[in-house]
Parts: C-alpha cells; structure tokens; sequence
C-alpha cells in the first residue's frame, strides 16, 4: 500500500510530508492540499502546503549541493541513476496504487508507467555517460581570413538548478524525464509536482533518495500554485525551467511563466490538437484501431492523442462506422478494474469537456453514440460530421471525445491542421508522422 514499507518515512498522519536537504519534513505552514480521487470525488490523499520561505530554503540547498554534484564523475552519476531505477522498479506496486487514487489510470498502465519510469532513468544514465564523456576538438582556420594556428576544446557543463513542473496524467514518467538528465549532466533538481499525482511523484523521490544521492540535490516541494507557483518560476536560484501543462490553460500558463521567467531558459510543453488525417487508400480496419487506441487510451488524457479525425469524405461513412463498432467494445467504470475508460482528472475537465460537446450538440454534429455523464466519468463519444465553426474542431478536449471532420482533399486537411494555434503532433494513416511543433 501507499505509505507503507519503505515509504512509511514520507508519511506524517494522513498528510505525506514534501522532500528537503535529504530529509521528508512537515510543512510549518501546518496546513496541507486535498487531492481528489477523480472516480470517488472524495479526498484520497493530503499533502503539505509549503511556503514561500520554505521554497527559498529548498533552492539555497540545491545550488549548494549542484557545485558538488558537478565535480562527481560521470560513472559515479549513472551508477546512483541505476541504483535509483532498480528501486523504482521493486516498489511499482505501491506507486501504481497511487497513481490509480489520484489520477484514475487504470491499475494495468500504472504499473507500466512505472517500470517504463524505471527504464527511462537506466536510458537516461547510459546515454549521458556517452553525449557527457564527449568533447569537440575546434579548429580556428573555419572563419574567413584564419590560419590553423589555434585549438579550442569544448565540453558541456551544467546549467544549476532545473525547476521541473511535470503534468498530472503521467505524474512519474514526466517527472524523471526531466529529473534523470537534469542530474546525469550534473544538475541539481527541484520538482514541484502537479496536486493531482503529487503522491506518486513522492513515492517516487523517496526511490531516489534510498539510492543516495547528497543532500540537497533533489527536492520535492508541493503546496498550492496560488502560493508558490510564481514564486517558484520566478525564483532566482532556478537555470531552467522544464515544465508540462495540460487541458484547457496550457498554452496561457506557458505564456504566463515565459514572460515571468525572463532571460532563464525554458523547455515547455503545452497544449495541442493532434490530428489524424486519413486518405481513400488507407487500411480502414488498421486505421479504425488506431485512432481507437490514439483516441481514447487513459480516456483520452494523453499529450500526443489523436485529437481530431479529418476524413476524406470518399471513405468517411465506412470509416465511422468501424470506429463507432469499437467504441461500443471500450469498457468503462472504475481504474481498479482495467476499464478502457476511466473518470477524467477532475470536475473542472469534466464540466470543460462537456462544454465542448454541448457547442457541437448546439451546432449540429452528429452523435455517433448518446452523450452520458456520471460525475467524472464520461464514457466514449465519437461526433461525426463537425464543421470549422465548432469549439471541438480547434480546443483540446483532453477526455474521451473524438470529433471527425469530413474533407475533399488532403490539402483541405493540411490546411486546418496549419491553421490551429497550437500542434504537437499530426499523422497521416498511410502511417507518417510529422510533428507541426506550432506552439
């Protein structure tokens, strides 16, 4: 269970308590953070409110500690990245239970998230012993007007402290592809998690501070955003800033932080309306159950999802129907049992989703299956024959609503991915992948 075993040090009460100087401490706020199962609605889990001084404390720590970090050898960096990976790997259990609580995912692509977490960390490891243990050899006789009569020799070095910001629907896979490289090139690294997989991303750290990592290296700091959101990407302290947002404030979230942070650098991902565009010689049964897995897969809530269908109209009523056959086949009910369909994050998501259906009900899309609701839980809709004017045809859904807009050409089809605001990635189903990377 969550909390429990070789966790039991990151539990104070019923409040789990946040990550500093390579101790789990109670805020002195004294205040904590609900987090809400989505499936019940009721609070599973509290975490600590932590402060604003708390936060200063947290970052003088982790520029001290990085100073030494950056002195260790490589091969001494991935063997504490492997150690903390074997640990991740033997505790699955108790942190897919908490990903299951926290977030709805069901309890089969939790456990899998975190084995995949613990290989990431292993990659991670290995290849920056081979990218790290390389320099350039530059010669001067390259610009216009030179002689061969100087050498320079470049290497990388850290850049400080990261401030890692991961998003709630892969809560640990996203937090270590951000806290492995970060450390394997000799950073220190604070991690505010997201509230809803915060849990997780604790049980998570306690994995890398078993494996023994210094003091002050690591550290995980949760409270609410309203609080220690700007404070903490405002910070002086932080070099770089690498941070997900998801839903429906992504992208204003991502343009808060980038004009807040000023000159520090940023690796961000934001929102996106991922397409999949399919021509009349396309496999329609391959095609069919693969916008049913890129569609609806942990209910939709992933980044790179197939968010929008444009169908040549030539084969768009066969296309339908097969999709619309094998979302009758999706089960839905609660995380612990598997189901294809789960409760989305939250009620704030729930209501946003709805209010995309609702517009394309208003406007006339047809509803390939009877819209219905329970709390979080929506189960799969697809809406065939949406128009340009519609919301669903643009924002991001990010729940288990799929839209499918009718095209006479591939340029048709090029042309309204070309014209969103944002993009991450669009495929074809003649099965090449382009990444549009708009936003």
């Amino acid at each position: 269970m969550a909390g429990t075993g070789i966790f039991t040090d990151i539990l104070d009460g019923d409040v789990y308590k946040y990550y500093s100087d390579g101790e789990w401490k109670a805020s002195s706020s004294g205040k904590s953070v609900a987090i809400i199962n989505p499936a019940t609605r009721k609070t599973q889990y509290k975490v600590q409110a932590c402060t604003q001084e708390e936060v200063n404390k947290v970052m003088e720590m982790a520029k001290s500690a990085q100073k030494s970090w950056a002195k260790t050898p490589l091969w001494k960096r991935a063997e504490i990245l492997h150690k903390a990976a074997a640990i991740l790997k033997d505790n699955k259990a108790p942190i897919a239970e908490s990903l299951v609580k926290e977030i709805a995912k069901p309890a089969k692509d939790s456990v899998t998230e975190v084995v995949r977490s613990g290989d990431l960390i292993s990659y991670c490891a290995e290849e920056g012993v081979r990218i790290l243990g390389e320099g350039k050899f530059l010669l001067s006789d390259s610009f216009p007007g030179n002689e061969r009569t100087k050498y320079c020799l470049t290497s990388k070095i850290p850049l400080g402290v990261v401030l890692a910001i991961p998003p709630f629907n892969y809560p640990v896979n996203l937090a270590v592809s951000k806290i492995a490289p970060a450390l394997i090139a000799g950073n220190s690294l604070v991690l505010k998690p997201p509230t809803q997989g915060a849990v997780s991303c604790l049980h998570m750290v306690h994995c890398f501070h078993l494996a023994g990592f210094p003091k002050g290296l690591i550290s995980c700091i949760t409270g609410k955003g309203s609080e220690i959101g700007d404070f903490l990407t405002m910070h002086p302290a932080v070099n770089l800033i690498s941070c997900i947002f998801l839903i429906f404030t992504g992208g204003d979230i991502g343009i808060s932080i980038s004009k807040k942070a000023g000159m520090i650098p940023l690796q961000m991902e934001l929102g996106g309306k991922d397409a999949c565009i399919v021509l009349e010689d396309a496999d329609l049964d391959l095609v069919a159950s693969n916008i049913i897995k890129g569609g609806f897969s942990y209910s939709g809530q992933r980044c790179t999802a197939v968010k929008v269908v444009l169908v040549m109209e030539s084969v768009a009523d066969e296309l339908v129907e097969k999709v619309k056959a094998k979302v009758a086949k999706l089960t839905v009910g609660p995380p612990e049992e598997n189901c294809d369909i789960t409760a989305v994050v939250s009620e704030p998501s729930a209501n946003f989703i709805e209010g995309l259906v609702m517009d394309a009900k208003d406007k006339g899309a047809t509803f390939c299956q009877e819209y219905k609701r329970q709390g979080n839980l929506i189960w799969p809709l697809l809406l065939d024959n949406v128009r340009p004017d519609m919301r669903i045809a643009w924002e991001e859904p990010f729940g288990p609503v799929l839209p499918v807009l009718r095209i006479n050409s591939v340029e048709e089809g090029i042309n309204h991915c070309n014209a969103s605001n944002f993009g991450l990635q669009s495929g074809s189903v003649r099965f090449i992948w382009a990444v549009l990377n708009r936003s």
